[in-house]
């Protein structure tokens, strides 16, 4: 059973990983703000900030929302598909994180859970900092396969806790 929950999730990951990079090539063939045109209040400057993150770590200039922006301005906005994954990405992910950061600023408890569970993502992220993602290939490989380890760490190892409790009771 918890083998086909991992691989259940890697099939769901990719394809969500595949429909936001094809969501984000519809919505990069017009103009740059135009994924972001059912988003009121949300600015450029807004945009270009990591809320979940900022809010998290308590500063736009905090280290680990530094390294997410370089991120994406110095590797995955340098490609097509790194391009349309963002648009896509950000088209979701700001439905969401001003609603989050705003709860974290509300609530310190739910700030420092929001951290302790971001922080093995933004860690996995760093890892590409020291690989080279010049061309298309290797942009899909590197995000599918980073989509893949954090499936594993999101979903199949609590998958694989709760599995193996359920067995011992």
């Amino acid at each position: 059973m918890g083998k086909r929950v991992i691989i259940f999730s890697s099939i769901l990951f990719s394809v969500i990983f595949l429909f936001l990079i094809n969501f984000g090539e519809a919505s990069a063939q017009g103009d740059e703000n135009e994924a972001f045109e059912g988003l009121k209040g949300i600015d450029q400057a807004y945009r270009e900030n990591c809320v979940i993150a900022t809010a998290s770590y308590g500063s736009p200039m905090a280290k680990e929302v530094q390294m997410l922006r370089e991120i994406r301005d110095n590797q995955l906005l340098q490609t097509q598909s790194g391009s349309a994954f963002m648009s896509g990405f950000n088209t979701v992910y700001y439905s969401f994180a001003p609603t989050i950061a705003q709860w974290e600023q509300e609530n310190p408890a739910f700030k420092e859970i929001v951290k302790t569970t971001i922080t093995p993502l933004i860690t996995s992220l760093s890892l590409l900092n020291h690989v080279s993602m010049d061309s298309e290939a290797e942009v899909l490989v590197y995000g599918i396969s980073l989509i893949l380890l954090n499936v594993g760490m999101y979903v199949g190892v609590p998958a694989i806790v709760v599995i193996g409790i359920r067995k011992k009771f």
